[in-house]
């Protein structure tokens, strides 16, 4: 049972929509939790957050609809406007009623709400952006933002006119971190003997990855390696229906993994989207990894992701444009049949890994300084990185680096 801390703080962290955005915010609810404070996860009604959250009951979970912003001009922008006004309305009646001090989002729209409302009422607030390249939520969410946290180096450049920016790394949950006693290939039900390749689309599935991989299957037979597969829930029947047909393959596949631990454990190469979430996962464990970004997310920032990991050594960056069933297959082979390939690669995965990014978050929050307040985009000048030179825009890993900002904050 935790012990009450004397300097109890009540958090509310915003982390409902993906599991890009959920998982993280679960990590940072774990330490702060443990250490005594009161933690209230604000997530989205949408399906997937309420079955990540269910492996969770523990943390005190509140839900709000899901909010996605519209195009200007879409007749969609009438209800999106109501939406946010009623999360604004719901968020400031929590923060009054469980007398919460710091409310940190986690990115997407469903963070902004409660972002605004935790200003309003005068809390502390904090944003983290796990991707190369911030969403539109938390280019706006910044304004209302005492802290800008990011997960990539590569990332505070596009937060260079805020007064307090710094890279933490993307937290991993305390269940990646522990090691478990349990076998994970009897788990799962695979041969320890073979190599295994994990094959993931993120929370949410990856349809053309998923498509692919199911033309590539006889090449994955003749290399005599097996296959654990997390179809995501739209996708699971189709794509257990195609293994079906290839029995000789050792394979378990699964619409959601509850144990993604357990995963990683057996995992000698991984196939998978560039979400942030997925890919500090990726390090914490030194898993390999081809990484295919989704064609369509916001600003390509995938693609700016998996070329982080990738100028690191961490990975192979294919393109879903580029991939098809040779190409896939032959990628695999390299990696898989080069042992010295493949460790190179786990050991430049293991230095992406930022290992205590969700206690450097905690103790952010815990000292509640340096607190510059909420600063407009148009009133700060850019953050000097010394030397007078312009902040570098190539593709870097985690630091502790910080953005001071020599100008003046309006209150």
């Amino acid at each position: 049972m935790k012990s009450k801390n004397p300097k109890s703080l009540h958090v509310l962290i915003a982390c409902g929509g993906t599991g890009g955005h959920l998982f993280p915010g679960i990590a940072v609810g774990e330490v702060l939790s443990a250490r005594g404070h009161d933690v209230t996860l604000l997530i989205s009604e949408k399906k997937i957050d309420s079955i990540a959250a269910s492996g969770h009951k523990d943390l005190r979970f509140e839900k709000m609809p899901f909010l996605a912003m519209p195009r200007p001009w879409s007749p969609k922008m009438l209800g999106f406007l109501s939406g946010l006004w009623k999360g604004m309305a719901q968020c400031r009646k929590i923060i009054r009623q469980n007398e919460v001090s710091v409310v940190l989002g986690m990115g997407g729209f469903t963070s902004f709400a409660p972002l605004y409302a935790g200003k309003k009422e005068k809390c502390r607030t904090l944003i983290h952006e796990s991707n190369a390249i911030p969403g539109k939520a938390n280019k706006l969410n910044a304004r209302y933002a005492n802290t800008v946290l990011c997960g990539l180096e590569a990332c505070i450049p596009h937060f260079s006119k805020h007064g307090d920016v710094r890279a933490v790394g993307t937290p991993v949950r305390s269940a990646m971190r522990t090691q478990s006693q349990e076998d994970p290939y009897e788990f799962f039900k695979l041969d320890p003997s073979k190599k295994t390749l994990l094959i993931m689309g993120g929370s949410q599935g990856a349809r053309g990855v998923n498509r692919v991989v199911g033309m590539t299957l006889e090449q994955f037979e003749k290399m005599g390696i097996q296959v654990l597969h997390i179809a995501g829930p739209t996708d699971y029947e189709e794509v257990r229906d195609v293994y079906a047909k290839h029995l000789m393959l050792s394979q378990h596949v699964a619409a959601f993994c509850h144990r993604m631990d357990m995963a990683y454990r057996v995992a000698d190469l991984a196939i998978a989207r560039s979400g942030a979430s997925s890919m500090s996962e990726l390090a914490w464990f030194g898993v390999p990894s081809v990484l295919i970004p989704y064609p369509f997310a916001a600003d390509d920032h995938q693609t700016r992701n998996a070329e982080v990991f990738a100028s690191a050594g961490a990975a192979r960056l294919l393109t879903e444009k580029e991939m098809n069933a040779d190409v896939l297959a032959d990628i695999v082979r390299e990696i898989l049949m080069n042992p010295e390939r493949a460790e190179e690669m786990k050991r430049a995965a293991q230095k992406m890994a930022v290992r205590d990014s969700a206690e450097k978050i905690a103790d952010l929050i815990e000292k509640g300084e340096p607190m510059p307040a909420p600063v407009s985009s148009s009133t700060v000048k850019p953050a000097s990185t010394g030397g007078g030179k312009t902040p570098s825009t190539k593709p870097k890993g985690p630091s502790n680096h910080k953005a001071k900002s020599k100008s003046k904050h309006r209150r």
